[in-house]
């Protein structure tokens, strides 16, 4: 289970938190603390602090072991004209591969910096008019022992033995598309933006095609990515940036090309640090035409509004305005095929945050991202359609000259309680500087009667290798509610390297902050963070990889002035070279209320001053193991009271084929109030099962004792031609407790939906 702090990020599938971890001011922290620095340590705070490592700099610089550190800017490749297409089978028998120049210097990441690897790689490129083409060999001197058990595109790609490709299509260094794909030739894609990926990212979904192949001498893959699929620059030759992630699962070994260093802690994700991919010419440009039609229909019931026939049509429109700036239209617009929400239970005074999850609207999510994610949203996409349904709109994304660009506009329809409204978000972006973002965000939710406006600018630059200043501030007019206090802004400061780091941030929120298209969990508040690390790796342990070692803490008052909140704690954790880790943290929290609140519907949290102390201990198996697992237990003080948690999962994977996750969270609540003693349970099971790339589904199974309620969700997915499915989705509900009136319905829910798209391209 992997813990991770404020300013930390998770690189996908590393099970550790991947931010970047600074320099010179956490070796002084570390110093003042009274922790004694090795004279090399204090060597490379004085590189980093003078010279850094970015992709610009002419000399190079050492690696924990000494190898050195490849320079992006010296690194390229150039793509082989190909006369004749591959055929994308998986085998590299074709004549362009025997033409193209294959890249082999691939360098580890982990567990040895800079190391050669173990296991041989050769990548080449290859291109024409409409495609560019990967050919991978694999090499492995174990091939039984190759991972591969992930058919299910969008899948845990991570657990299996897979390859990365970073694609800067507009070579800016900062932007990327990532192909993420494993010996089956299962696919995974994303999109970086300014260096970061969070989750959402996953969900963008390319166009492109791939086949993986087993042999007695590894796994190969071929790969073609339509030029269509991507935005590139309207140049005769466009250059772009290129890098390649190469995980040998069973190993825990990561390699890289180009040689990125442990300095640049989000690796693959590191765009200023990509290789130079040369050769392209008279390329077809994206200006294409996607049309995706789709119908729906089934039949739900519901205790209270009984039954109801469901039949629909709509459809979605994609235009190619130029080579790099996309129009998406859409009418009608549904979502039958979302995935189902896993459920929690909200144990805190404040709301909690459930990620988007609809294709709409992830696609490019993070260039409309402004403020803090899942704290202090200005835009947050699951407020529009939540209470009223999306009649149609508009987004326009992509590059305008020096600016990145992001418009979006949806209007909804009425319901029986709430007025249809006007859904409005421009997000404008530049650079003037390299590794330095300006940028602004405008928001207006209008109907009728009411409008909710919120202006705002931020920016952010990044320096040295892993460090950055960012900053965010914004206003808003409600139309009701007027503008009074109606304010927020942050800034932070990240300084890291691949073994310390230091983040100290700033937050000020009003009490009337209330962007009617954004997420605020707590309003009135003036904070401040920090927190600490130290991350060593063990290069030349036989069963150590690397630990963590940090302190945290946040500071809140009201905008009054009376301090409200105060947290301090201590994380340890340590990872193994088998891929296990372990590990505790220790919390201080005082917490003040000034009004009671519910921690559930009969039990009430009366006002006062409360001070507890927590402790957690955690451990997890290596997910590529067919059975795999997580403990976790917390114990200590809740309000003048006690709580404990346990949880545990089990992940069993039976092949491609199969796959089944369970799960339980269990909280034991005593307070010394009315209706005080009470237990707080989630159970949850869910099965993956596929027949093939093509044709995959899950069910998600969960009960909660809150509600009472066995809820089950069964999503079917045939991708019966690239870019088109066939959904089948099936959802109920069923209360298990007793029921205070004999006459309520124990079935709550049951709806069965059928989806059928078809994209056309023009």
């Amino acid at each position: 289970m992997c813990y991770c702090f404020p300013g930390d990020r998770v690189a996908a599938g590393s099970g550790r938190c991947g931010g970047s971890a600074g320099v010179l001011c956490a070796a002084l922290f570390f110093a003042g603390m009274g922790v004694a620095l090795p004279a090399v340590t204090w060597a490379a705070l004085v590189a980093e602090a003078t010279g850094g490592h970015g992709a610009s700099n002419a000399a190079a610089a050492g690696g924990q072991d000494g190898t050195p550190t490849a320079i992006a800017d010296e690194a390229s490749i150039v793509a082989e004209y190909a006369l004749v297409a591959p055929i994308i089978d998986g085998v590299l028998d074709d004549a362009v591969w025997r033409l193209a120049q294959p890249v082999t210097e691939f360098r580890q990441r982990n567990p040895v910096a800079g190391a050669i690897p173990s296991e041989a790689t050769e990548v080449r490129i290859a291109f024409d008019a409409e495609n560019i083409y990967f050919g991978f060999m694999f090499y492995d001197s174990e091939p039984d022992d190759i991972i591969a058990q992930v058919l299910q595109r969008e899948g845990r790609i991570d657990l299996d033995d897979r390859v990365i490709i970073g694609l800067d299509s507009y070579d800016d260094d900062r932007s990327a598309y990532i192909f993420e794909l494993n010996a089956l030739g299962t696919q995974g894609d994303a999109l970086i933006t300014d260096e970061r990926i969070v989750f959402s990212d996953w969900n963008w979904e390319g166009i492109y095609h791939s086949e993986g192949i087993i042999t007695d001498a590894g796994w190969a893959l071929e790969v073609a990515i339509p030029f269509t699929t991507i935005r590139f620059n309207d140049v005769q030759e466009p250059r772009m940036g290129v890098a390649f992630y190469r995980s040998i699962r069973r190993k825990n070994e990561e390699l890289t090309w180009p040689y990125i260093s442990q300095r640049f802690r989000s690796g693959i994700f590191q765009v200023s640090q990509y290789g130079a991919l040369l050769g392209l010419r008279n390329v077809e440009r994206g200006r294409n035409v996607e049309i995706k039609p789709f119908g729906v229909i089934g039949g739900q019931r519901t205790a209270e509004a009984g039954s109801d026939f469901l039949r629909d049509v709509g459809v979605d429109m994609k235009i190619g305005l130029a080579s790099n700036l996309t129009l998406d239209l859409t009418y009608n617009t549904d979502f039958a095929q979302v995935e189902a929400d896993n459920v929690r239970i909200n144990l805190t005074r404040f709301g909690l945050f459930m990620p988007e999850k609809r294709e709409f609207f992830v696609e490019r999510a993070n260039l409309f991202t402004f403020g803090d994610r899942g704290s202090t949203e200005t835009f947050f996409s699951r407020r529009v359609g939540l209470d009223n349904d999306i009649i149609g709109g508009a987004r326009l994304t992509g590059e305008v000259g020096r600016f990145s660009v992001g418009f979006l506009n949806l209007q909804t329809r009425d319901s029986e309680d709430l007025a249809g409204a006007n859904n409005t978000v421009l997000r404008l972006r530049t650079e003037p500087l390299p590794r330095t973002s300006l940028g602004m965000i405008f928001t207006n939710l209008q109907d009728a009667e009411v409008s909710n406006r919120v202006l705002g600018v931020d920016g952010v630059t990044r320096f040295w290798s892993s460090s950055q200043v960012r900053f965010w501030a914004a206003r808003g007019w409600d139309s009701e509610q007027g503008s009074e206090d109606n304010t927020a802004g942050a800034g932070e400061l990240t300084l890291r390297n691949d073994r310390y780091g230091l983040v100290l941030g700033y937050k000020n929120i009003g009490r009337g902050f209330n962007p009617g298209l954004g997420f605020v969990r707590r309003l009135d508040q003036v904070a401040l963070h920090w927190s600490a690390a130290f991350t060593p790796r063990f290069e030349n342990s036989s069963w150590a990889r690397s630990a963590r070692l940090s302190t945290f803490g946040d500071y809140i008052e009201g905008q009054d002035g009376r301090k409200e909140t105060m947290q301090a704690g201590l994380h340890t954790s340590l990872r193994f070279e088998s891929g296990e880790s372990m590990g505790f943290v220790v919390t201080r929290d005082y917490e003040h209320l000034d009004e009671t609140f519910f921690i559930r519907e009969d039990v009430e949290i009366p006002e006062g001053e409360y001070d507890f102390t927590r402790v957690t201990v955690f451990a997890q198996t290596d997910g590529s193991r067919i059975l795999s697992g997580s403990v976790k237990a917390t114990f200590g003080e809740f309000f003048n009271g006690r709580r404990d948690e346990y949880g545990a999962s089990l992940d069993w994977r039976q092949g491609p084929r199969l796959r089944l996750q369970l799960s339980i969270d269990r909280n034991l609540i005593s307070l010394p109030i009315e209706g005080g003693e009470f237990s707080a349970t989630i159970v949850s099971a869910d099965v993956g099962l596929a027949a093939s790339r093509k044709l995959f589904g899950n069910a998600l199974i969960q009960y909660d004792n809150f509600s009472q309620a066995l809820q089950a969700n069964l999503r079917v997915d045939w991708i019966h031609t690239v870019g088109s499915d066939l959904f089948l989705v099936f959802d109920t509900g069923y209360l298990l407790g007793d029921l205070l009136d004999p006459h309520q319905a124990r079935w709550q829910r049951h709806a069965g939906v059928l989806k059928l798209t078809y994209l056309k391209t023009f």
